[in-house]
């Protein structure tokens, strides 16, 4: 909690983001190193409440960010015809016959761009380490 928190005092000229993070854990494993015995550790509700609702904690929320990127990379590294069909199909949910229509092009020429688009993106994905790629 205390490394979202202050996710905005991260000032990356300093440190790299690990060493950063790595510093707040151990800073914070002292203090509760040294506080009394008699102290409940269980006392602070909110981060109590933040793991019970199942929302995603910030290690999730970095590593989706980290994939969004590499997607958006690999998009990039895409055809522009592939781009637009993947992009059409999947970000807009728009069918192959659709695609078509909205392109202008042939219905087998749109199948083969959206299929070589994804195995180019499946190919990128798996280099950058994404994983389900």
């Amino acid at each position: 909690m205390k490394i979202w928190s202050h996710s905005a005092s991260y000032q990356a000229e300093l440190a790299a983001p690990m060493t950063w993070m790595t510093s707040i854990v151990r800073n914070r494993c002292l203090d509760w190193l040294r506080r009394p015995a008699f102290e409940d550790a269980t006392d602070d509700s909110t981060v109590w409440e933040s793991l019970e609702s199942g929302a995603p904690g910030p290690h999730e929320l970095l590593e989706r960010g980290t994939q969004a990127d590499a997607v958006l990379r690999c998009l990039a590294a895409l055809d522009d015809r592939q781009r637009r069909a993947v992009s059409f199909a999947f970000l807009d949910g728009l069918t192959h016959t659709e695609l078509a229509d909205r392109l202008g092009e042939p219905l087998g020429t749109v199948k083969t761009w959206v299929r070589r688009g994804l195995l180019r993106l499946k190919d990128c994905l798996a280099r950058a380490g994404v994983s389900g790629a």
